[in-house]
């Protein structure tokens, strides 16, 4: 017998069945009409060699090392005025590149390749303040949160988060306004409520649209039976606008006082298990 969550789970899936089967069926026809999807293997092309993720090693050493103090500067420049990458704390605040060429820095022995005109903190959600002082606002903020589900418990890859805890992220002091916020979720429908109708309204997000990522193989088939009672082959994505206001500021200025440890030990091990 069938418990809430999965009748819940079956009439969501009865009542977006119809959309999935003919919008993934007009995109692969559309694909394949074009030379993709056709399940044929390069033989040719030698495959790539599998290297190990350092990315939650990464984040577990931002945790340990001390922030930029109130006295130094929050941002600093990848590469000097000759154009030569300078050697920079990677770890304690905002670093940007700014000039018209892709720099590359080496960290763990991998090299990673940052963009021109870009500019990142290499950190988690416990030391997100250099972020947050940053003087720039975000038009597109993306999130895949660590939703809890029996096949992530089951497996153990990576530790789940309570819903509860991902409106203690600051989105409002780091969303400039309009700002486009889009969250991944899984096909549980409580998970679904809980975005549309609790963390969204807390941000001061409007759901504007909800899209559907189907996953298919080099031959245009669904990854799982799309019937299948356990993994469908889609997941939804929820798009929001932030339309600010004073009282989404002050939740965020609350969140971002909070401890974050909880957040950053489910995010970093997630990452970490997708990269491997």
């Amino acid at each position: 017998e069938l418990n809430q969550g999965e009748v819940d789970s079956q009439a969501f899936h009865e009542k977006i069945r119809s959309v999935i089967l003919e919008g993934t069926e007009a995109l692969v026809n559309a694909a394949q009409s074009l030379g993709y999807l056709k399940g044929v293997r390069d033989t040719a092309r030698e495959p790539l060699p599998s290297q190990e993720c350092n990315l939650a090693a990464l984040c577990e050493m931002a945790k340990e090392l001390p922030l930029a103090g109130e006295q130094e500067e929050c941002v600093q420049p990848l590469a000097a005025e000759d154009g030569r990458t300078t050697h920079v704390d990677l770890f304690s605040r905002v670093t940007e590149n700014a000039t018209v060429w892709a720099s590359v820095v080496t960290l763990l022995g991998e090299d990673y390749v940052i963009p021109p005109h870009t500019a990142f903190l290499l950190s988690d959600f416990t030391r997100i303040q250099p972020l947050v002082h940053y003087e720039r606002r975000f038009d597109l903020i993306v999130m895949d949160p660590p939703w809890e589900n029996k096949s992530v418990k089951r497996s153990r890859r990576y530790s789940s988060l309570p819903s509860t805890q991902l409106k203690r992220l600051p989105i409002p002091l780091l969303a400039s306004p309009n700002c486009l916020v889009v969250s991944w979720v899984t096909n549980r429908p409580s998970h679904l409520r809980f975005v549309r109708n609790e963390l969204y309204p807390h941000w001061g997000v409007e759901v504007v649209a909800e899209w559907f990522w189907v996953k298919v193989t080099t031959s245009g088939q669904f990854v799982f039976p799309l019937d299948s009672p356990h993994k469908k082959p889609y997941e939804v994505l929820v798009l929001g606008r932030y339309r600010s206001s004073k009282d989404d500021t002050i939740r965020g200025v609350e969140a971002l006082h909070q401890s974050w440890g909880q957040v950053l030990g489910a995010v970093c091990q997630k990452s970490s298990a997708w990269m491997d």
